[in-house]
């Protein structure tokens, strides 16, 4: 029997796209689709559904208490781990590979029981808490940022992030109508939705043209300007980024995409609970790194987007080319399945 890898993500699109993203390079390496399986939740399918690999959505604890839910709750994961040992259990799984969130300990405790090779792939400069906890079993944990913290520093790689290497760039005119793109990751973000209203109210909005995507759980108002569209949600992203000149989202692991592209960013950190310091963090190295912009209110926002402007009509802006991990990241767990 072949060895196989199992990828173990969950939740939003920040955990789920690098997974995707690696299959396909795996893919590209000869990996056979039998030979990948996938555990993660309902939510994160919907990006996983179209690669033909084994997929599967067994009940996992969420501790919403952080370690402490974990450790009140040990009998509850303990199920968790049961369930997925058994669907994994005779499938010769060589390799395991989690991007984080609470999926995190599960993955590195079953790749004991199966006797595999257990890697972590972290998107943030600080490392989440799923990870952190997982840290102490894997072989090697592959980094997007170059100054990771907060987890094992001894078994860090920095690698690059793993991005969509399909997508592409448009040719920006400098004298043609700019377009801005408004994100707020894959969930959508009221704050920047309702940046995008003020925007569109404002005098500088007749200089552009807007694309929206607002989120599932947060289309809220019906805006109607004749310079604007909106989507909820947008699975294959390449449009998107060939028909905006200046992104505005939130700072993300997704944000080193962007920087990957070559798209002059805004970002707008989340404010609010643990994901508030990662994603504050990740901004300053973006502006460190001349990626992007970090703005905490909408007039800085409007000075950002005026002075972005300016540079791409003068020709003057300029954003270093980021290293990326997909293909040394595939080609170490290949090595593992071969």
């Amino acid at each position: 029997m072949n060895k196989k890898i199992c990828f173990f993500c969950v939740g939003t699109g920040g955990h789920v796209l690098p997974v995707r993203n690696l299959i396909r390079e795996l893919k590209a390496l000869g990996t056979k689709n039998e030979d990948i399986f996938v555990i993660c939740d309902n939510r994160g399918r919907q990006y996983l559904d179209n690669l033909d690999v084994s997929i599967h959505t067994p009940e996992i604890f969420v501790s919403k208490k952080g370690l402490v839910g974990y450790i009140f709750n040990i009998f509850t994961i303990s199920r968790s781990i049961r369930e997925v040992t058994k669907i994994l259990k005779d499938q010769n799984i060589s390799v395991v590979l989690t991007t984080g969130a609470y999926i995190a300990p599960v993955a590195a405790i079953v790749s004991k029981i199966l006797k595999a090779k257990f890697f972590i792939q972290e998107q943030n400069i600080y490392a989440g808490l799923g990870n952190k906890m997982s840290a102490i079993f894997a072989k090697t944990i592959f980094t997007s940022f170059e100054d990771t913290q907060n987890i094992n520093k001894s078994k860090l790689k920095h690698t690059g992030p793993v991005v969509n290497t399909t997508l592409g760039r448009k040719y920006i005119e400098p004298l043609g109508i700019q377009t801005i793109g408004f994100v707020g990751g894959s969930q959508g973000s009221e704050e920047i939705n309702n940046y995008v209203e003020q925007f569109l109210n404002s005098e500088a909005s007749a200089d552009f043209n807007v694309l929206h995507i607002t989120g599932k759980a947060k289309n809220t108002n019906k805006l109607e300007f004749q310079n604007y569209k909106s989507y909820e949600f947008l699975n294959d992203m390449d449009d998107f980024y060939k028909n905006i000149d200046i992104l505005v989202g939130r700072a993300g692991g997704g944000s080193l995409e962007a920087a990957y592209l070559g798209v002059p960013q805004i970002v707008v950190p989340y404010k609010h609970g643990t994901t508030s310091s990662h994603q504050d963090l990740n901004a300053k190295y973006l502006e460190n790194k001349k990626f992007g912009f970090k703005v905490n209110s909408f007039d800085e926002l409007l000075s950002k987007v005026s002075e972005i402007s300016v540079k791409i009509k003068s020709n003057n802006l300029d954003i270093p080319e980021i290293v990326i991990g997909n293909k040394s990241i595939a080609e170490e767990i290949y090595e593992y399945i071969n």
